[in-house]
């Protein structure tokens, strides 16, 4: 998770990472339930119901053209999650003290959206993966593949 104003030195070192791995990227995009199954195989949640939270997570999705054009004529389908897992909130950073982890996936998209922990949401990146448009994105790319190697996933 991107915290901070990009330097130029970051943005050297995420275009180096993605010229070393583009030829050996293939999209690997997980389905959104694979992505729910693993987030409750992973650590402790419990389902919730937040319209507010809904509207975020679409008009985030609805403001990505690529995702917007993958929802079509679809209706998203979100699923909402609040962490309590223990262990998450021992590593949340400090700018998150004290606020709820809340974890938001649309389903048709396999769009995430974590509010609290710049961890789970690295864990949950490497765990997702690229698809084909995200794969030209050099950010997205050097994103991926140190959280892979961070998460050995």
């Amino acid at each position: 998770m991107l915290m901070q104003e990009p330097t130029e030195e970051m943005i050297k070192e995420w275009q180096d990472i993605y010229n070393n791995y583009k030829n050996q990227l293939m999209p690997n995009k997980k389905e959104g339930l694979e992505i729910v199954k693993y987030l409750k195989e992973k650590h402790s949640v419990i389902e919730i119901e937040n319209k507010k939270l809904e509207k975020i997570v679409y008009e985030n999705i609805k403001y990505n053209e690529y995702l917007n054009q993958k929802l079509c004529e679809k209706n998203p389908i979100i699923k909402l999650f609040e962490v309590i897992d223990k262990n998450l909130y021992e590593k949340q950073d400090d700018v998150f003290k004290g606020i709820k982890i809340i974890v938001g996936i649309e389903l048709n998209t396999s769009y995430i959206f974590v509010e609290g922990s710049s961890y789970l949401y690295d864990e949950l990146i490497a765990f997702t993966g690229l698809n084909d448009k995200e794969i030209t994105n050099y950010f997205l790319v050097a994103q991926y593949i140190k959280c892979k190697e961070k998460y050995n996933i």
